[in-house]
């Protein structure tokens, strides 16, 4: 009898699963957003509001893709974090913080989530509502079926949705693709990199729909998104950036 009980139970499944929303709606408890909550629309950095012709909305989905997806969006979140807003980081536990912080991302108001595949949409319908803004960072294109669910919850809530890799199905608010992308500060196998030059390119929905692009440094010499003049090179691009 004495060795049966020392035997370990068996954990239900269901109530693990149940144990990790309950310590995810304490989170979101915690840090449920005090500063904007009355504004319709969140702030965003001079350089990319021409990306977004009614500002960053309120209950709105953003859908990134193409090379440096990951840095748009943060450059995305950047001016709201320092605003007072949290920002929640869902499946990427590799978010490179230094790069977030140079972004001009506040890191005392990130939270990085990496939950099971299993209840992944679960921990996003979670946090939405109770932070601002939510980057996901899914390992596969989201389902039809989450997409609409979640698009619905954001309305209702409020928060908006960053989601990179391209993996949103279609009819996200705004779309914003970087189609091209070139480094600056590599030689022939030697050099540091300085700076990415990007061209992006948006669309979306009502107002977002209008074509509309941008050519900017991302990151810049400093980290942050900066505006760059037509023609100049990408070699170039970094030095002039530097000087103001």
């Amino acid at each position: 009898m004495a060795a049966a009980e020392s035997l370990p139970s068996v954990v239900d499944p269901d109530e693990a699963i149940a144990d990790r929303r309950a310590r995810l709606q304490l989170v979101g408890d915690r840090v449920a957003p005090m500063a904007l909550a009355g504004e319709r629309t969140l702030p965003l950095l001079d350089e990319l509001t021409c990306l977004f012709p009614e500002g960053l909305r309120r209950g709105s989905t953003v859908s990134l893709h193409g090379s440096g997806s990951t840095a748009l969006a943060l450059a995305v979140a950047a001016a709201a974090s320092t605003a007072g807003s949290w920002v929640a980081v869902v499946g990427d536990p590799e978010l490179g913080f230094a790069a977030a912080e140079e972004a001009g991302v506040a890191l005392q108001r990130v939270l990085v989530v990496d939950p099971e595949p299993s209840s992944w949409s679960a921990a996003v319908a979670a946090l939405v509502g109770a932070v601002d803004i939510v980057l996901i960072a899914p390992r596969h294109r989201v389902r039809d079926a989450e997409a609409r669910r979640l698009s619905a919850r954001l309305r209702e809530r409020g928060s908006v949705l960053l989601c990179t890799n391209g993996r949103w199905p279609s009819g996200a608010d705004v779309q914003l693709e970087i189609v091209e992308s070139e480094w600056a500060g590599l030689g022939s196998g030697h050099g540091v990199l300085q700076a990415r030059r990007v061209t992006i390119r948006g669309g979306g929905r009502g107002a977002s729909a209008r074509p509309r692009s941008a050519d900017m440094l991302l990151p810049g010499p400093l980290g942050r998104p900066e505006f760059i003049v037509p023609d100049i090179t990408v070699d170039e691009a970094p030095a002039l950036a530097a000087q103001g």
